[in-house]
């Protein structure tokens, strides 16, 4: 596929701050990081801290397209920056990146997630009005010189309060102008109404919805209505409802990796082809030719 048109614009419009690339001691890869303060959409609330988390294994070979995998926090209570993603009181996911390529067990991919310290208490107001497109531009624009993105190949995951928001969230970006791989949503609300927002997602998008028993919800409705719901909007992807089974004290947490360890493996399998430049997937580089 052609490098989408939005990827474009939104560069145009997009606010950058200075990034920075940097190498924790204990990870194996880079870090780099940028944000956007929404000043163009004139909406506080939208702005953002982004943080790309690059392997060795995608840094390689920086020809190579990658497919990317995109995380969004729930609540911020104590509004720091990147929540799973470095900051202190919560894992770090670039660490479980770490072992996933060590281990071979998905294909090497890039990990990008945005992180937000306005209306995030709430889980019903995080994230409103989230626009996957734009944050997609800006993590390309912010890696293109070390990176190409494959942008067939995107999967987001949301845990907690990232899917209890209907403006926005999992909800908006399952509803993405791509066609996603896949939307992993994690131990959300499971309100019976968020059911059928959730269930928006792009007809030909894979969408789990992962849960654990330890935080009490009505299961049954929301699982019904999502599934019905999901049904009538026309969808060929998988859509499902699971529990697992976490014997950990801290449930809700354990849950994100666990739900990953299970699912990033079925949708970026090691053995995922590698596609040369002419088979028309977008690479970061080409945005300098426009």
């Amino acid at each position: 596929m052609r490098f989408p048109a939005f990827v474009f614009a939104l560069v145009g419009l997009a606010l950058l701050t200075a990034k920075s690339a940097s190498a924790d001691e204990h990870l194996a890869g880079v870090t780099v990081d940028y944000q956007y303060d929404a000043k163009d959409l004139h909406k506080r609330e939208r702005a953002w801290w982004g943080r790309t988390y690059l392997h060795p294994s995608v840094l390689g070979d920086p020809d190579v397209p990658r497919p990317i995998v995109i995380y969004l926090h729930g609540i911020n209570k104590h509004f720091v920056r990147y929540p799973w993603m470095g900051a202190d009181g919560s894992p770090d996911l670039r660490a479980v990146w770490d072992a996933y390529m060590r281990e071979g067990r998905i294909a090497p991919a890039v990990l990008a997630a945005p992180s937000t310290t306005v209306s995030c208490k709430l889980p019903q107001a995080l994230w409103d009005g989230f626009d996957l497109d734009r944050f997609l531009a800006h993590t390309i624009q912010a890696t293109r010189d070390r990176v190409r993105i494959d942008l067939s190949q995107v999967i987001v995951i949301g845990h907690s309060g990232a899917g209890c928001n209907h403006r926005g969230g999992l909800v908006t970006a399952l509803q993405s102008t791509l066609p996603l791989r896949g939307g992993l949503v994690i131990d959300v609300c499971m309100e019976e109404l968020d059911a059928s927002p959730l269930a928006r997602a792009r007809p030909g998008t894979d969408v789990v919805v992962t849960y654990q028993r330890r935080w009490q919800r009505d299961f049954q409705s929301f699982t019904t209505r999502f599934l019905d719901a999901s049904k009538t909007n026309g969808a060929t992807g998988l859509r499902q409802v699971e529990e697992l089974t976490i014997l950990d004290r801290n449930p809700h947490t354990v849950i994100v990796q666990q739900s990953m360890d299970k699912w990033l493996p079925r949708w970026l399998p090691p053995s995922w082809p590698i596609r040369d430049s002419g088979s028309g997937v977008a690479a970061n580089r080409d945005a300098d030719n426009r």
